[in-house]
């Protein structure tokens, strides 16, 4: 017997609630986890402020992180969705769930960056601030991105999102300095004596005998009542006229050495590290948000998101563009064979099965190691087009050395995973010398996809 899903509003809390098929409640997030109910969101009571944040802690860790969840009271924490009351939040999670539609893929085994990037999408102008944290290596902490994370010792992965401009810094909220050995911020300063390193140093008032010269701490001149040098026994009476205050202001215990200014170094608290503050390393740390690329970069179908990864290792010219120059060389060809080229067409034909074995994380993996090997094979002078069609054009201008497509067959090979499903791709190549004169650029593109069908 197969038991029916029920989608409610779940609420945590203690209180009696009047009864309602559009909401259920529980006094633990452990009952919740039993029971058959599909959550559209989450709504906390005040009766249970106190224990808000283990409530929290366990939605973003669970299959349902994505979902919406609200307080009945106003609690400043980056991982609520705000305060409402349970009308208005059953009402907003309704709204969320329609955005969810819009995704057409699955929400289960994704990776931390593809459910922030989901995470971020539900919750449209929402911007991720860090939070400063004592007991944090770097003492800044994003929490949500801390609680997707699968491994807790790696929390800076969103910054390859940076890089790919799905997400973006926004405004600086602080910049700190980071051991350059380990990067924890945990550091702390320390001034020395310039010439032995004791950190036996004293600021005191130093006094300059006019009559031999001599210049040592002020409680060395004392002698009874009287001012008098050590060195030369002159009474020091009249400041201006028997002696001055020079402007050095410490004094080394240690080795007696006399200076302006002490020498400050840095030390990390974690692994020891020592060094000049000149040295620390700058950590940064911004506001976040999603961008429209990020956006748009999710709705598209997960087919076009594994092909959208070769534009991170191509740099693209536009079909239209990749035509008048295929057509122009081959132009220049008929003229002098010395022109020599190659074409070359690479179709992607199970994408779909490679998503559907691998999952999307892993899939884009592949399909990203794949593009930068092929990239890692061109030359600065080949140019690349691909179409809406899952194909990948490339023209090799002054190429005559044949074989090419045995090259990316064996990288293919090499790149093959151990599972059951493996990456398909149809190669087809042409060489200049192998085209008579009468073909012309649209038969030639032509003849090569359909030899690849």
């Amino acid at each position: 017997m197969v038991l029916q899903t029920i989608q409610k509003m779940v609420i945590f809390s203690n209180k009696s609630f009047e009864k309602n098929a559009s909401y259920e409640v529980f006094n633990s997030f452990e009952s919740f986890i039993e029971s058959e109910i599909k959550p559209i969101g989450f709504w906390i009571a005040n009766d249970f402020n106190d224990n808000y944040l283990n409530i929290l802690k366990n939605i973003r860790r669970s299959n349902w992180w994505y979902k919406y969840c609200f307080s009945e009271d106003s609690i400043n924490d980056q991982l609520l969705d705000g305060n409402l009351k349970i009308d208005q939040a059953i009402d907003r999670c309704i709204l969320s769930e329609e955005k969810i539609d819009k995704l057409r893929f699955s929400l289960e085994g994704l990776a931390a960056s593809e459910k922030l990037l989901v995470y971020l999408f539900l919750r449209e102008s929402l911007k991720i601030f860090p939070q400063f944290n004592l007991h944090a290596p770097k003492l800044y902490t994003y929490p949500i991105i801390e609680l997707l994370s699968d491994n807790q010792n790696d929390i800076d992965w969103y910054q390859e999102l940076i890089r790919r401009n799905l997400l973006a810094y926004k405004k600086l909220i602080d910049r700190v300095r980071v051991c350059n050995k380990c990067y924890s911020a945990h550091i702390y300063f320390i001034d020395d004596c310039p010439n032995c390193k004791s950190v036996d140093i004293k600021r005191s008032r130093l006094l300059h005998c006019f009559t031999c010269g001599y210049v040592a701490k002020e409680e060395d001149f004392i002698q009874g009542y009287e001012r008098t040098c050590p060195k030369c026994s002159a009474h020091l009476r009249h400041i201006g006229v028997d002696y001055d205050l020079p402007t050095a202001q410490y004094a080394c215990n240690n080795c007696g050495y006399v200076f302006e200014e002490p020498e400050t170094i840095y030390r990390c608290m974690m692994c020891g590290q020592e060094g000049s503050p000149d040295k620390l390393n700058i950590q940064e740390f911004y506001s976040i948000e999603m961008t429209l690329y990020g956006r748009e970069w999710l709705l598209l179908e997960q087919k076009k998101i594994i092909f959208s990864v070769l534009n991170e290792s191509f740099k693209y010219v536009s079909l239209e563009y990749f035509q008048i120059l295929l057509d122009w060389f081959m132009k220049l060809h008929k003229r002098d064979n010395s022109f020599s080229f190659a074409l070359i067409l690479i179709k992607f034909d199970n994408i779909e099965n490679i998503i559907q074995f691998y999952g999307i994380s892993q899939s884009l993996e592949i399909y990203r190691e794949f593009a930068r090997r092929i990239s890692e094979m061109l030359r600065n002078t080949d140019v690349v087009c691909r179409d809406d069609e899952y194909k990948l054009w490339i023209f090799l201008p002054l190429t005559q050395k044949k074989g090419i497509s045995n090259r990316i067959n064996e990288l293919i090979q090499n790149i093959q995973l151990e599972g059951d499903v493996k990456i398909q791709i149809n190669i087809s190549e042409k060489y200049s010398s192998d085209i008579s004169p009468e073909t012309n650029i649209k038969i030639l593109m032509n003849n090569l996809d359909k030899k690849n069908d």
